[in-house]
Formats: structure tokens, C-alpha cells, sequence
């Protein structure tokens, strides 16, 4: 007799039928409501000005002092990188609004290995004046593995001011060495600090 083999296939198909169904797998959720946690974590844009979330893990030797100290220079260094954005897109403001002058007067605009030195001394200037002024809004430590959240801020008001000090003393130095190009530029400086406030934030 032939063994009756097509009931095997039928069987182990029934079986799969019935067998429970694996969930899927998903990826866990780590957002400030689930860990309870302060939503400048998620969200560190502010209306008055810029901010920066660092973040430093606990350390053998349970030293909080040194654990808030990396975590704040980690805040400083990201927050470094907004201050350098904010001034490349105030002086994108600026070349614009002087190049436009210039074509409209029949000058020349400013040359660019010029305008190049100018953003550069800037930058320098108001990161290193404005990282000494941040203060810390906001610090909490995730209960589930020890790591120091601190959020360090630069207020608008103080940014704005340096950004004003900084380019009128770099712009002037320049003419001074002979690029009158640049005179334009002092007289719509503060267009420019504004209008760059206002730009999309990366």
C-alpha cells in the first residue's frame, strides 16, 4: 500500500493556522513624557535666545562635581556650533544687503577674502565672550542609568549685543586699511543682526 502522504502537508498546515502570531518588534520609546523628564530635553530652541542640551553619563567614581563639568562643556561646545551658524547667517544678510547697495551706487562690492576675515574674527570673538556668559536653565538625571542632563542658554539680548560689538569692531578695522566697501555695511548692521534672528535655527 501506498502510505498516504497528502494528510502530512493538510496537518502541518492546520497547525501553523493555530499557532499564536509573533508581535512585531518595536523600537522602545524614549521621549521626555515616557522618562518623565524635562521637555527642553526634546525640544532646546527658545524664543529669547539660544540653547544647547549636554549630556555627561555617571563616572565610577560617582563624582557629580565632574560629571555636571563635562556635561555643561558638552552643552558649550554644541551651543559653539549655533553661535558660529547664527553669525555665517548674519553676515549672509549682511554681504547681501551690501552687494545690493554697492550695485545700486555703481561700486564694487566688498571683495571676499575680505568679508572671509571679517565673519572669521567674529566668530572667534563672539564664541569666545558669549560661551563665558551662558548660564545653566535647567539640569536633571535620568533615574534609569545616571546620566546629567544640563541645559546652557545665551540670551538673545546678550547675543545681539555682541554680534553688533564684535562686527562694528572688525568691519571698521578693515577700513581703516583702506576697504571703504565695507562703510556701507556699518549702516546696516543692525538689519542684518535682526533679520538673522529670524532665520530657520539648524
Amino acid at each position: 500500500m501506498r502510505p498516504y502522504l497528502p494528510l502530512v502537508p493538510a496537518a502541518l498546515a492546520t497547525l501553523l493556522a493555530c499557532a499564536p502570531r509573533q508581535a512585531p518588534i518595536t523600537t522602545p520609546v524614549t521621549t521626555t513624557q515616557t522618562r518623565n523628564a524635562p521637555d527642553w530635553i526634546d525640544h532646546e530652541e527658545i524664543p529669547d535666545g539660544l540653547g544647547a542640551v549636554g549630556i555627561a553619563q555617571a563616572n565610577v567614581m560617582g563624582d557629580k562635581s565632574l560629571q555636571r563639568t563635562t556635561a555643561v562643556a558638552d552643552a558649550r561646545t554644541k551651543l559653539a556650533g549655533k553661535l558660529k551658524v547664527r553669525v555665517q547667517s548674519m553676515f549672509s544678510q549682511l554681504n547681501q544687503q551690501v552687494t545690493t547697495a554697492a550695485a545700486d551706487a555703481g561700486q564694487k562690492p566688498v571683495k571676499s577674502d575680505v568679508m572671509d576675515r571679517v565673519i572669521e574674527n567674529v566668530t572667534r570673538q563672539v564664541v569666545n565672550q558669549e560661551l563665558a556668559g551662558t548660564n545653566t536653565r535647567g539640569a536633571w538625571t535620568d533615574p534609569a542609568d545616571g546620566s546629567l542632563y544640563v541645559f546652557v542658554v545665551q540670551t538673545k539680548a546678550s547675543l545681539d549685543q555682541a554680534l553688533a560689538g564684535a562686527a562694528q569692531s572688525a568691519i571698521k578695522k578693515e577700513i581703516a586699511q583702506g576697504e571703504q566697501s565695507l562703510n556701507t555695511a556699518l549702516d546696516k548692521l543692525d538689519a542684518a543682526i535682526a533679520a538673522s534672528a529670524n532665520s530657520p535655527k539648524e
